[in-house]
């Protein structure tokens, strides 16, 4: 299932998908674009975040597009790790450094 936001501008936003009965959520991302490479992290909606995937541990799964590589992390890693941030316009977002992902066998 697809989850589209609105931001406070009113406009509508592709978030991701999400999978509820296998507890995943999955992001397409390109990293020319949306790598925050002051943390080297990738950004999901706070909101959604701490709405949704935290109070059930979703897996999270973000691909980069550009270089084809998957990267996973659950929600409590998130929330242990990550950093929340808010730049304006956008809504604000949890960050998680690349180092904290893993890469199943």
């Amino acid at each position: 299932m697809k989850i589209v936001i609105k931001e406070d501008n009113g406009k509508r936003v592709f978030i991701g998908e999400v999978f509820p009965k296998e507890f995943k959520f999955k992001k397409r991302v390109r990293k020319s674009i949306h790598l925050f490479e002051k943390l080297d992290a990738w950004g999901i909606d706070a909101k959604y975040f701490t709405g949704v995937l935290l109070p059930n541990n979703y897996e999270i799964i973000i691909y980069d597009t550009d270089e084809h590589i998957h990267y996973y992390a659950d929600a409590e890693t998130f929330k242990k790790k990550g950093e929340f941030k808010h730049y304006k316009p956008h809504r604000a977002q949890i960050f998680l450094s690349r180092k904290y992902f893993y890469r199943p066998q």
